[in-house]
């Protein structure tokens, strides 16, 4: 069951989409498999931190015209102390809803 939020970051973020800087304060975060959140802490080189390897690999960083764009190790890792804090509320809220649904699931 793949599962996604809306959210709205503190400070925007800036990605390069072909060359071109593309900002956003408005996330999408998504539940992935445990293949996918695999593959993202294994990116990880010596110094760098699992846990927004696991965020990167679940955000998407969506644009004025709803097209969404990975966002990169550095971008997060250099963001704002506030943009993370709001991932990880985002998280948590996902995690309520993916535990509604299963609860729903299991009653139907």
């Amino acid at each position: 069951m793949k599962l996604s939020i809306l959210g709205t970051l503190p400070v925007a973020l800036t990605v390069l989409v072909k060359g071109k800087a593309v900002t956003s304060r408005e996330i999408e975060f998504s539940d992935i498999d445990s293949a996918e959140l695999i593959k993202a802490r294994s990116s990880g080189i010596s110094g760098d931190y699992l846990q927004i390897h696991e965020l990167c690999a679940k955000i998407k960083l969506v644009d004025s015209k709803g097209e969404k764009h990975a966002v990169p190790y550095d971008v997060l890792a250099f963001s704002t102390s506030a943009n993370l804090k709001k991932l990880e509320e985002l998280e948590y809220e996902l995690l309520v809803k993916l535990q509604a649904e299963s609860s729903e699931n299991q009653s139907s």
